[in-house]
């Protein structure tokens, strides 16, 4: 059924993800200006000066995290076939440290040698929301997973 408490865990899943694109991940503060990196791409904040990446390089986080938010939202829809909600919540899953380990092991490390500064995450908000989606999804999977034994020990009582 849909109002279980996994629908709650998925579609906080899915607002994390979604907040995502509107909070910064981190902020590199230069000499000649202030860059703030975010799922869409780097932005330079000094008007006129042309950004140091191209925006099709941001591309597969912006494809990664539009991923989770699809798999969270239909996963909602799938409580009638709980083992391929578990399937999609697995992904789900795999997908979200694949998109925090591409933001921290790819990405900022990539920025810190173009630019030469360490990136600051001060103000920077949005570098919780996927580790809020990876926490919703794995809550959403034990839910998922608590209830299917639940219907199979009620299967063998009858």
């Amino acid at each position: 059924m849909i109002q279980r408490i996994q629908t709650v865990y998925l579609s906080l899943a899915f607002i994390a993800i979604a907040v995502l694109f509107a909070f910064p991940l981190a902020q590199f503060f230069a000499e000649d200006g202030t860059h703030i990196f975010s799922v869409t791409g780097l932005k330079n904040m000094v008007p006129g000066e042309p950004n140091a990446f191209n925006n099709l390089i941001f591309l597969p986080l912006i494809i990664v995290a539009v991923g989770i938010g699809f798999i969270s939202a239909f996963s909602i829809f799938q409580y009638k076939n709980r083992s391929f909600q578990v399937k999609l919540t697995n992904i789900g899953v795999l997908s979200s440290i694949a998109l925090i380990m591409g933001i921290f092991f790819l990405y900022i490390p990539i920025i810190e040698k173009k630019i030469n500064i360490v990136p600051d995450y001060s103000h920077a908000y949005g570098i919780y929301f996927p580790l809020l989606s990876l926490v919703f999804m794995v809550l959403a999977n034990r839910a998922i997973k608590r209830d299917e034994k639940l219907v199979r020990s009620a299967d063998r009582l009858r």
